[in-house]
Protein backbone atom coordinates (compact mmCIF):
# COMPACT_ATOMS: atom_id res chain seq x y z
CA UNK A 1 0.00 0.00 0.00
CA UNK A 2 1.68 3.32 -1.08
CA UNK A 3 2.45 5.59 2.06
CA UNK A 4 2.87 9.33 1.82
CA UNK A 5 3.25 11.78 4.52
CA UNK A 6 1.12 15.03 3.69
CA UNK A 7 2.59 18.22 3.54
CA UNK A 8 2.29 20.47 6.00
CA UNK A 9 -0.33 23.48 6.86
CA UNK A 10 -1.85 22.90 3.18
CA UNK A 11 -5.63 22.49 2.57
CA UNK A 12 -6.61 18.59 1.15
CA UNK A 13 -9.09 17.37 -0.21
CA UNK A 14 -10.23 13.63 1.32
CA UNK A 15 -12.11 11.34 -1.12
CA UNK A 16 -13.75 8.27 0.32
CA UNK A 17 -14.22 5.51 -1.79
CA UNK A 18 -16.91 2.65 -1.66
CA UNK A 19 -15.82 -0.64 -3.24
CA UNK A 20 -18.11 -3.51 -3.74
CA UNK A 21 -16.28 -6.16 -3.26
CA UNK A 22 -13.29 -4.60 -1.92
CA UNK A 23 -10.78 -6.47 -4.03
CA UNK A 24 -9.27 -6.39 -6.61
CA UNK A 25 -10.94 -2.93 -7.47
CA UNK A 26 -9.42 -1.37 -3.99
CA UNK A 27 -5.91 -1.84 -5.03
CA UNK A 28 -6.34 -0.99 -8.97
CA UNK A 29 -8.41 2.27 -8.22
CA UNK A 30 -5.52 3.36 -5.60
CA UNK A 31 -3.07 2.63 -8.05
CA UNK A 32 -4.80 5.24 -10.76
CA UNK A 33 -5.08 7.73 -8.44
CA UNK A 34 -1.41 7.57 -7.16
CA UNK A 35 -0.83 8.11 -11.07
CA UNK A 36 -3.10 10.98 -11.36
CA UNK A 37 -1.74 13.06 -8.32
CA UNK A 38 -3.06 12.03 -4.96
CA UNK A 39 -0.79 11.32 -2.22
CA UNK A 40 -1.97 9.08 0.70
CA UNK A 41 -3.90 6.59 1.13
CA UNK A 42 -6.03 4.45 3.84
CA UNK A 43 -7.62 1.23 3.66
CA UNK A 44 -11.44 1.33 5.53
CA UNK A 45 -13.60 -1.73 6.55
CA UNK A 46 -15.75 -0.81 2.78
CA UNK A 47 -12.90 0.66 0.40
CA UNK A 48 -10.78 3.23 1.30
CA UNK A 49 -9.72 7.20 1.54
CA UNK A 50 -7.31 9.36 -0.45
CA UNK A 51 -5.48 12.61 0.03
CA UNK A 52 -4.86 15.34 -2.87
CA UNK A 53 -3.74 18.59 -2.29
CA UNK A 54 -6.99 20.93 -2.68
CA UNK A 55 -4.98 23.21 -5.61
CA UNK A 56 -4.53 19.70 -7.57
CA UNK A 57 -8.03 18.50 -7.56
CA UNK A 58 -10.36 18.37 -10.10
CA UNK A 59 -13.63 16.14 -9.90
CA UNK A 60 -12.21 14.50 -13.23
CA UNK A 61 -9.86 12.83 -11.20
CA UNK A 62 -12.55 10.74 -9.70
CA UNK A 63 -13.96 9.75 -13.48
CA UNK A 64 -11.68 6.01 -12.61
CA UNK A 65 -13.66 5.06 -9.07
CA UNK A 66 -17.27 5.49 -11.18
CA UNK A 67 -15.91 3.98 -14.79
CA UNK A 68 -14.90 1.07 -12.40
CA UNK A 69 -15.37 -2.12 -14.77
CA UNK A 70 -18.30 -3.97 -13.75
CA UNK A 71 -16.61 -7.57 -13.54
CA UNK A 72 -13.80 -5.68 -10.67
CA UNK A 73 -17.21 -4.41 -8.70
CA UNK A 74 -18.91 -1.41 -7.86
CA UNK A 75 -17.48 1.80 -6.66
CA UNK A 76 -18.94 5.41 -5.26
CA UNK A 77 -16.97 8.21 -3.71
CA UNK A 78 -17.71 11.36 -1.86
CA UNK A 79 -15.28 14.24 -0.95
CA UNK A 80 -14.25 16.78 1.36
CA UNK A 81 -12.07 19.68 2.05
CA UNK A 82 -9.85 19.32 5.09
CA UNK A 83 -8.35 22.37 5.96
CA UNK A 84 -4.42 22.66 6.55
CA UNK A 85 -3.15 21.23 9.68
CA UNK A 86 0.17 19.54 10.60
CA UNK A 87 0.03 16.63 8.75
CA UNK A 88 2.79 14.64 9.89
CA UNK A 89 2.03 15.25 13.27
CA UNK A 90 -1.19 13.70 13.09
CA UNK A 91 -0.26 11.12 10.71
CA UNK A 92 2.71 9.65 13.22
CA UNK A 93 -0.08 9.70 15.91
CA UNK A 94 -2.03 7.47 14.15
CA UNK A 95 0.49 5.05 12.45
CA UNK A 96 1.26 1.83 14.09
CA UNK A 97 3.81 -0.46 14.45
CA UNK A 98 3.48 -4.44 13.13
CA UNK A 99 4.09 -6.95 15.48
CA UNK A 100 4.39 -10.63 15.27
CA UNK A 101 3.64 -11.95 19.27
CA UNK A 102 7.19 -11.74 20.92
CA UNK A 103 9.27 -12.66 17.50
CA UNK A 104 9.64 -9.58 15.49
CA UNK A 105 8.34 -5.52 15.38
CA UNK A 106 8.48 -3.50 12.73
CA UNK A 107 8.30 0.07 13.78
CA UNK A 108 8.70 3.66 12.64
CA UNK A 109 11.86 5.35 13.79
CA UNK A 110 9.14 7.62 15.77
CA UNK A 111 7.90 4.70 17.47
CA UNK A 112 9.73 3.51 20.89
CA UNK A 113 11.93 0.74 20.63
CA UNK A 114 10.40 -2.51 22.91
CA UNK A 115 13.89 -4.32 24.01
CA UNK A 116 11.25 -7.24 25.18
CA UNK A 117 10.81 -8.61 21.11
CA UNK A 118 13.32 -10.21 19.77
CA UNK A 119 13.86 -8.74 16.54
CA UNK A 120 13.19 -5.16 15.84
CA UNK A 121 13.33 -3.53 12.55
CA UNK A 122 12.78 0.56 11.99
CA UNK A 123 11.44 1.18 8.82
CA UNK A 124 10.58 4.65 7.83
CA UNK A 125 7.59 4.39 5.50
CA UNK A 126 7.39 6.70 1.95
CA UNK A 127 6.50 6.59 -1.24
CA UNK A 128 6.76 2.51 -1.54
CA UNK A 129 5.26 -0.57 -0.24
CA UNK A 130 5.94 -2.97 2.03
CA UNK A 131 5.98 -1.68 5.53
CA UNK A 132 4.43 -4.68 6.94
CA UNK A 133 1.69 -3.72 7.27
CA UNK A 134 0.16 -5.06 4.57
CA UNK A 135 -1.08 -8.48 4.58
CA UNK A 136 1.29 -10.11 1.93
CA UNK A 137 4.80 -8.60 3.66
CA UNK A 138 3.33 -9.90 6.99
CA UNK A 139 2.54 -12.97 5.18
CA UNK A 140 6.12 -13.55 3.91
CA UNK A 141 7.72 -12.32 7.22
CA UNK A 142 6.03 -14.79 9.29
CA UNK A 143 7.61 -17.34 7.07
CA UNK A 144 10.92 -15.93 7.29
CA UNK A 145 10.67 -16.66 10.85
CA UNK A 146 10.43 -20.58 10.60
CA UNK A 147 13.24 -20.96 7.79
CA UNK A 148 16.82 -21.63 7.79
CA UNK A 149 18.45 -18.87 6.57
CA UNK A 150 22.06 -18.89 7.97
CA UNK A 151 24.55 -18.11 5.71
CA UNK A 152 22.06 -18.36 2.38
CA UNK A 153 21.96 -16.01 -0.74
CA UNK A 154 18.68 -14.12 -0.70
CA UNK A 155 16.48 -11.98 -3.27
CA UNK A 156 14.46 -9.70 -2.79
CA UNK A 157 12.17 -9.18 -5.90
CA UNK A 158 10.13 -6.29 -5.59
CA UNK A 159 11.35 -5.34 -2.70
CA UNK A 160 9.59 -1.85 -1.74
CA UNK A 161 10.72 -0.43 1.58
CA UNK A 162 13.36 -3.12 2.09
CA UNK A 163 11.82 -4.23 5.02
CA UNK A 164 11.85 -8.21 4.02
CA UNK A 165 15.63 -8.37 2.59
CA UNK A 166 16.84 -6.36 6.33
CA UNK A 167 14.14 -9.02 7.79
CA UNK A 168 16.40 -11.89 6.45
CA UNK A 169 19.68 -10.15 6.82
CA UNK A 170 19.07 -10.14 10.83
CA UNK A 171 18.21 -13.87 10.54
CA UNK A 172 21.58 -14.83 9.29
CA UNK A 173 21.26 -14.64 5.66
CA UNK A 174 24.75 -14.78 4.23
CA UNK A 175 24.24 -12.79 1.59
CA UNK A 176 20.86 -10.50 0.60
CA UNK A 177 20.23 -8.54 -2.59
CA UNK A 178 16.71 -6.63 -3.57
CA UNK A 179 15.49 -5.56 -6.53
CA UNK A 180 12.20 -3.04 -7.24
CA UNK A 181 11.06 -1.34 -10.54
CA UNK A 182 10.83 2.12 -8.54
CA UNK A 183 13.79 4.48 -8.19
CA UNK A 184 11.92 5.69 -4.68
CA UNK A 185 11.68 2.77 -3.49
CA UNK A 186 15.52 1.52 -3.90
CA UNK A 187 16.70 4.37 -1.94
CA UNK A 188 14.31 3.79 0.61
CA UNK A 189 15.60 0.42 0.48
CA UNK A 190 19.27 1.87 1.31
CA UNK A 191 17.94 4.55 4.29
CA UNK A 192 16.15 1.37 6.03
CA UNK A 193 19.31 -0.87 5.15
CA UNK A 194 21.74 1.67 6.96
CA UNK A 195 19.24 2.56 9.73
CA UNK A 196 19.23 -1.15 10.90
CA UNK A 197 22.92 -2.14 10.35
CA UNK A 198 22.56 -3.93 7.26
CA UNK A 199 24.43 -2.30 4.50
CA UNK A 200 25.98 -4.99 3.17
CA UNK A 201 22.56 -5.90 1.55
CA UNK A 202 23.01 -4.46 -2.18
CA UNK A 203 19.35 -2.84 -3.78
CA UNK A 204 19.19 -2.18 -7.16
CA UNK A 205 16.25 -0.37 -9.20
CA UNK A 206 15.50 -3.39 -12.00
CA UNK A 207 12.97 -6.37 -12.63
CA UNK A 208 12.95 -9.94 -12.91
CA UNK A 209 15.37 -9.72 -15.21
CA UNK A 210 18.72 -9.17 -12.78
CA UNK A 211 18.25 -12.62 -11.49
CA UNK A 212 19.36 -13.74 -14.85
CA UNK A 213 22.77 -15.72 -14.56
CA UNK A 214 22.42 -15.97 -10.51
CA UNK A 215 21.74 -18.82 -8.56
CA UNK A 216 19.70 -18.02 -5.49
CA UNK A 217 19.22 -20.50 -1.91
CA UNK A 218 16.08 -18.42 -1.49
CA UNK A 219 14.02 -15.69 -3.69
CA UNK A 220 11.38 -13.64 -2.11
CA UNK A 221 8.15 -12.33 -4.48
CA UNK A 222 5.87 -9.93 -3.07
CA UNK A 223 4.31 -8.91 -6.52
CA UNK A 224 0.50 -9.46 -8.51
CA UNK A 225 -0.11 -12.89 -9.91
CA UNK A 226 0.59 -11.45 -13.68
CA UNK A 227 4.10 -10.38 -12.88
CA UNK A 228 4.70 -14.00 -10.65
CA UNK A 229 3.36 -16.20 -13.63
CA UNK A 230 5.62 -14.18 -16.14
CA UNK A 231 8.49 -14.69 -14.12
CA UNK A 232 8.37 -18.07 -13.67
CA UNK A 233 10.40 -19.05 -15.89
CA UNK A 234 13.32 -17.17 -14.23
CA UNK A 235 12.45 -17.85 -10.80
CA UNK A 236 12.98 -21.99 -12.42
CA UNK A 237 16.57 -21.35 -13.65
CA UNK A 238 17.42 -18.97 -10.67
CA UNK A 239 16.48 -21.10 -7.48
CA UNK A 240 18.77 -23.56 -6.06
CA UNK A 241 17.75 -27.29 -6.48
CA UNK A 242 16.34 -27.81 -3.21
CA UNK A 243 15.86 -23.86 -2.59
CA UNK A 244 12.56 -22.18 -1.56
CA UNK A 245 10.42 -19.65 -3.57
CA UNK A 246 8.26 -17.77 -1.23
CA UNK A 247 5.16 -15.43 -3.43
CA UNK A 248 2.77 -13.68 -2.39
CA UNK A 249 0.96 -10.21 -3.55
CA UNK A 250 -2.00 -12.20 -5.01
CA UNK A 251 -5.09 -13.52 -3.80
CA UNK A 252 -5.92 -16.67 -2.11
CA UNK A 253 -8.08 -17.62 -5.37
CA UNK A 254 -5.58 -17.34 -7.37
CA UNK A 255 -2.95 -19.57 -5.46
CA UNK A 256 -3.93 -22.52 -7.77
CA UNK A 257 -3.20 -21.38 -10.81
CA UNK A 258 0.44 -19.84 -9.88
CA UNK A 259 0.76 -23.54 -8.28
CA UNK A 260 0.05 -25.15 -11.66
CA UNK A 261 2.55 -22.85 -13.41
CA UNK A 262 5.25 -24.15 -11.06
CA UNK A 263 4.30 -27.83 -11.30
CA UNK A 264 7.30 -28.15 -13.57
CA UNK A 265 10.13 -27.02 -11.48
CA UNK A 266 8.49 -27.11 -7.90
CA UNK A 267 7.43 -28.50 -5.41
CA UNK A 268 4.23 -27.44 -3.32
CA UNK A 269 5.37 -27.26 0.51
CA UNK A 270 2.62 -25.00 2.18
CA UNK A 271 -0.37 -21.88 1.19
CA UNK A 272 -1.40 -19.56 3.92
CA UNK A 273 -3.79 -16.65 4.41
CA UNK A 274 -4.23 -13.26 5.72
CA UNK A 275 -7.84 -12.42 4.95
CA UNK A 276 -8.24 -13.02 0.78
CA UNK A 277 -4.35 -12.44 0.57
CA UNK A 278 -2.24 -15.31 0.05
CA UNK A 279 1.47 -16.41 0.56
CA UNK A 280 2.67 -19.79 -1.55
CA UNK A 281 5.74 -21.65 -0.41
CA UNK A 282 7.30 -23.40 -3.17
CA UNK A 283 10.63 -25.71 -3.16
CA UNK A 284 13.00 -26.30 -6.04
CA UNK A 285 13.32 -29.73 -7.44
CA UNK A 286 16.32 -31.46 -6.84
Amino acid sequence: MPVNLRKPMIDYIEVEVQVNPKQPGTDLLITLLAENGFESFAETPTGFQAWIPREQFHEDLLLAVNQLDAELGVASCSWKIVPGQNWNAEWESSYQSVRIDNRLLIRAPFHEPDPSVGIELIIQPQQSFGTGHHPTTLLIAEKLLTLPLSARYIMDLGCGTGVLAILAHRLGAGKVEGVDIEGPAVENSIENARNNNAESIVFTQGTADVLQGKAYDVILANINKNILKAAMSQFSESVKPGGDLLLSGFFVTDADELTVAAAGSFEFSELKNNGEWAMLHLRRKS
